[in-house]
């Protein structure tokens, strides 16, 4: 019983321990629950990480603007020149930024130029400190929503940058730039800072300077840019953000001017310097009707200088007229000076008076892509259009290497010998085309339809190819041709304004280099002022098969042997050339009375291993009839560049053949590509068959026209009484048969073969006469007098049977007078009434046309009657016609 009580005892009590450990936990676990956050401690957190965040940020600020730049106020009005080298990086040929501007100070700027600035570049100059805050986070934003750079550069921004600062777009060269913006505003006034800004902009070239930019476009002193209307200070306002392309002197950069100058007009009107009236107003007025540009005059080396000028800038973005640059060059002096004096003297071509006639040259190394000389246009003036590197022609001819047969060929192994028919054929929409020429040459190799400048195999090679992939081929040689322009067929023939000197040479060089496209420089390396140097040299780049670029240079060598390239070339070199000319349409023809056959562009693009050169001719516009390019004319673009090669190209390096490549004949193929089938031999002629009876026999001659015979053997054949038998056969030109048959017609035939094709058959025939012998002379002559008859009746033996045509003459002779009795081919002859008591000496010969045989003779003596009388003279005998005694 105690021992139950103890039990129960037991088991309440672990129950009430187990009770308390459970309130116990239940009470620690409400302890645990959230718990509320201190806003004090937030704050506090936050103004920690804030601090962190802002003393990070100003050690990074400061420690980028420690490597600022520092403010050297000389470089905000002084310039430094830059100095241009000639390819032995020791010839200065020119130094650019040497002409002083002309400063001018803010009162002389008249109110219409500062406003067109302010609202284009800066509508909030006159509120800020250096940097708009405002308009930057608006560019940040743009720039962080769209990926589009938005200009937030101030116009002290803008001073700092160009004077301090490089162009490369990073964080750190903005802070700095800020840093240094502020800066300048602690030192100038805005007066002063605005008058900077006029005095340091580029307008393009060699224009620095509001004022200067003034003068050359307007004509107008620095005293007189209160004369500025409202459409030229807009332009003015508008160029610097892109000098190269707003230049107006450039004509081709008038359309964007034009533009540009309109929007800035916009600006003026939305910040309200302007009406939208005047706006209106002024936007309607040409652009051309504003200017009056200023030439400035050029040296030798300008249209050179200019082209580096660009390429510094376009490439840098450094200012070549005030940054002190080195610039080390591509170009040779002597060969720069040859091509001035090719286009802008009569020194080495006869030019007409016509100054629309432009002539362009662009000389560059094949190997290396630098250009060695630039001739930008007759009489080239400073800042000028320069035809060389800035036209967009059509290259007519010179375009099928490029755009036709170098795709063929690298995509399908084309051989020079393929084949293709010229006929008379449709573009894809049914448009005819037709050759220069107006005829069709049937199936030919590529090679001679290259040479001959064919424009219906060349269509149907692009066609062979496609649009896509000879377009993308063209355009990895640097020849621009856009999807828009990829649509036109006729670009097969060259109908594309997109051609220049300068792209069409780099393209050729291509070819020359054995398929390395590099884009053609004029600058090698630049030098800062601070001794950083610089690479600006193009780098190579593989853009065609090794046999593609040999094929094609095979080919164009035989354009400048034997094609239209002719007055081009140079037997000294190992020269590749292709010519192309362009026609007017017809439209234009009719409006200016120009001939039916006006050229209106020339092109000649050659190559050698050292030098690339390409000549562009033609006339800047045509508004008369004497605008166009005639025989003589359309042929200066081969002269030109004769001219120049002939006293330049030192090098007679000859193109190789890649292994790639083997020749079968005259044509080369790719080893494993289409191999050529043999071209039929042309028709031997002037075949002759002479008989010589001294050796007694036949001599055949003939003449065969090729560009060599190596390789041609003849086939000689005769045939006689219905058989053929073939001679030797012979390499030369000419062939003997033996011992002929005579009186036999002999038939001769002569055929050429190579590569194992025949040509067509020539023929000649002879009989060979007989040998006539003279016959013998007859024997056995027989002459009796018949007394019955009164006749001599006569008689002889032929000893000569196997003559043909021998007649026997036969005479008498009495009382020595000596008579002809007849002539006959028989072997008997009677001679009639002969005089009684009278002897007759009767003489016979065998005669033919070989000659007469000696004569046999024989006599006979008539006996008197035996009543003593004799016939009658005279009386008639039935053989009286024959003989008379």
């Amino acid at each position: 019983m105690s021992s139950m009580t103890e039990d129960y005892s037991s088991r309440t009590e672990r129950k009430k321990i187990q009770e308390q450990q459970q309130q116990r936990a239940s009470k620690q676990n409400k302890n645990k629950g959230p718990r509320k956050i201190s806003w004090k401690k937030v704050l506090y957190i936050c103004l920690t990480i804030g601090l962190v965040m802002f003393l990070a940020g100003v050690g990074a600020f400061l420690w980028i603007i420690k490597d600022a730049p520092k403010f050297d106020e000389t470089l905000l009005k002084d310039p430094l020149s830059s100095q241009v080298y000639a390819s032995d990086g020791e010839t200065i040929i020119a130094e650019v930024g040497t002409e002083k501007r002309d400063n001018i100070e803010i009162d002389q700027i008249p109110d219409v130029l500062k406003n067109a600035v302010l609202a284009t570049e800066d509508a909030r100059f006159y509120k800020h400190h250096g940097i708009d805050i405002k308009r930057t986070l608006v560019a940040v934003w743009t720039d962080i929503t769209t990926g589009s750079s938005q200009g937030g550069s101030t116009i002290t921004q803008q001073i700092v940058k160009n004077a301090f600062l490089s162009t490369e777009k990073t964080l750190t060269r903005k802070i700095q730039e800020w840093y240094l913006a502020t800066q300048l505003e602690k030192k100038f006034s805005k007066d002063q800072i605005l008058e900077m800004y006029f005095n340091k902009n580029l307008y393009g070239s060699d224009v620095n300077g509001v004022a200067k930019a003034a003068e050359r476009f307007f004509g107008l002193g620095p005293n007189e840019l209160n004369k500025l209307t409202l459409e030229q200070a807009a332009l003015l306002a508008g160029i610097p953000q892109s000098p190269n392309n707003y230049i107006p002197t450039v004509e081709s950069n008038l359309p964007a001017a034009e533009k540009r100058r309109n929007l800035v007009l916009q600006y003026m009107n939305r910040h309200g310097y302007l009406s939208k009236a005047k706006m209106e107003s002024a936007q309607q007025t040409p652009i051309e009707d504003t200017l009056n540009i200023q030439q400035k005059p050029a040296n030798k080396y300008q249209a050179f200088v200019d082209t580096v000028i660009t390429e510094v800038q376009t490439k840098t973005k450094a200012n070549i007229f005030e940054d002190g640059l080195k610039i080390y060059t591509t170009i040779d002096p002597e060969i720069q000076r040859i091509t001035e004096n090719a286009l802008s003297t009569n020194e080495y071509i006869d030019y007409p008076d016509n100054q629309k006639l432009q002539t362009a040259v662009v000389i560059l190394d094949t190997q290396t892509g630098a250009i060695k000389a630039i001739g930008g246009g007759r009489n080239y003036q400073t800042g000028g259009f320069n035809y060389a590197t800035m036209i967009k022609r059509h290259p007519g001819s010179t375009i099928k290497p490029i755009l036709d047969y170098g795709p063929a060929i690298e995509k399908f192994k084309w051989s020079t010998g393929h084949i293709l028919k010229d006929e008379e054929y449709q573009y894809t929409n049914g448009t005819p085309i037709r050759n220069a020429s107006r005829t069709y040459a049937g199936n030919k190799t590529i090679r001679e339809h290259l040479t001959w400048s064919r424009n219906i195999p060349a269509l149907k090679a692009y066609q062979a190819v496609g649009a896509d992939y000879a377009t993308n081929f063209a355009n990895s040689l640097g020849f621009p041709i856009t999807d828009t322009q990829k649509a036109n067929e006729s670009n097969a023939i060259g109908a594309i304004d997109a051609a220049s000197p300068l792209n069409m040479a780099g393209a050729y060089a291509a070819f020359g280099n054995g398929g390395y496209y590099i884009k053609p420089y004029t600058v090698s390396k630049i030098i800062y002022s601070d001794g950083t140097e610089e690479e600006l040299a193009s780098s190579k780049k593989k853009v065609m098969a090794d046999y593609t670029a040999f094929l094609i240079t095979d080919m164009l060598r035989t354009v400048v042997d034997s094609g239209t390239g002719t007055k081009a070339n140079l037997p000294q070199l190992d020269l590749a050339g292709k010519t192309g000319t362009t026609s007017f349409d017809q439209s234009a023809i009719e409006k200016y009375g120009l001939p039916e056959n006006a050229t209106r562009d020339a092109w000649f693009v050659g190559y050698t291993p050292q030098y690339t050169g390409a000549v562009w001719t033609g006339y800047t516009e045509t508004k008369s009839s004497d605008d166009y390019l005639g025989s003589k004319s359309a042929d200066f673009s081969k002269l030109v560049f004769k001219a120049i090669m002939s006293r330049t190209a030192t090098s007679t390096d000859r193109f190789e053949q890649p292994s790639s490549v083997a020749k079968s004949g005259n044509e080369y193929y790719v080893k494993n590509g289409e191999k050529p089938q043999p071209p039929k031999p042309k028709k031997p002629t002037d075949v002759q068959a002479t008989y010589d009876e001294a050796s007694d026999r036949i001599q055949l001659s003939w003449n065969y026209t090729s560009e060599g015979l190596s390789g041609t053997t003849f086939e000689v054949s005769y045939t006689v009484d219905g058989k053929t038998t073939k001679l030797p056969s012979t390499s030369d030109l000419q062939a003997i048969l033996e011992s002929p048959v005579k009186g036999k017609p002999y038939v001769f035939t002569v055929t050429a073969i190579a590569e194992g094709a025949k040509s067509e058959a020539a023929a000649t025939s002879l009989t060979v006469k007989e040998t006539e012998e003279i016959p013998n002379s007859p024997s056995n002559l027989n002459a009796q007098y018949d007394q019955n008859s009164n006749r001599i009746l006569i008689s002889w033996k032929n000893n000569t049977t196997n003559l043909k045509n021998v007649q026997f003459i036969v005479t008498y002779s009495v009382n020595g007078s000596t008579q002809t009795l007849t002539t006959t081919s028989g072997t008997s002859a009677t001679l009639s009434t002969p005089q009684p008591g009278q002897t007759y000496v009767i003489t016979v010969v065998a005669s033919n046309d070989a000659g007469v045989s000696d004569p046999t003779s024989t006599s006979v003596t008539v006996n008197l009657p035996e009543n003593g009388t004799g016939v009658e003279n005279g009386a008639e005998t039935e053989d009286q016609n024959k003989a008379q005694p």
